[in-house]
């Protein structure tokens, strides 16, 4: 009796074309590549507007540094933070919200307190992707009150 056994690899009857492989791929790992390019884009800029908000605090403090009064401290540090939102190019004047107070720890010192929220960076598109950050982005500066 004669018995057909067939090849050795079933698979060997099938066409070999692999030119679909590569879309395959592409489909299975550019999500990931996407969420990862979202998360780098949506925390880098954040870290930067963090890290302007830090610098602006800076600047905001030396320059109440020469105010005699509380208020007139505050009205400098104002000036300042208004002067330098004019060229800025990540915050807009009105976006950030100045504070400047006697520091509750210590009264020789006062501390000038810039708060900004993240929201204005436009990222919300992004949070389908990746865990947005914080809304509120806050940085304090602490200065001795001059001649004490």
């Amino acid at each position: 009796m004669f018995t057909h056994r067939g090849p050795a690899n079933p698979y060997k009857l099938l066409p070999q074309c692999e030119r679909g492989s590569s879309a395959v791929e592409f489909a299975l790992v550019a999500p990931i590549l996407l969420a990862f390019l979202a998360g780098i884009i949506v925390f880098g800029i954040y870290l930067g507007a963090a890290h302007n908000l830090r610098q602006l605090t800076s600047e905001a403090a030396r320059a109440s540094i020469s105010g005699v009064s509380d208020a007139e401290r505050a009205s400098l540090a104002r000036q300042q933070v208004n002067a330098a939102l004019v060229s800025g190019t990540m915050f807009r004047p009105g976006m950030i919200d100045v504070q400047v107070a006697t520091d509750p720890g210590d009264t020789t010192l006062y501390r000038v307190t810039l708060s900004f929220d993240s929201r204005n960076l436009g990222l919300s598109g992004l949070s389908g992707l990746v865990p947005l950050p914080p809304d509120l982005i806050r940085s304090s500066v602490s200065i001795r009150k001059g001649g004490l």
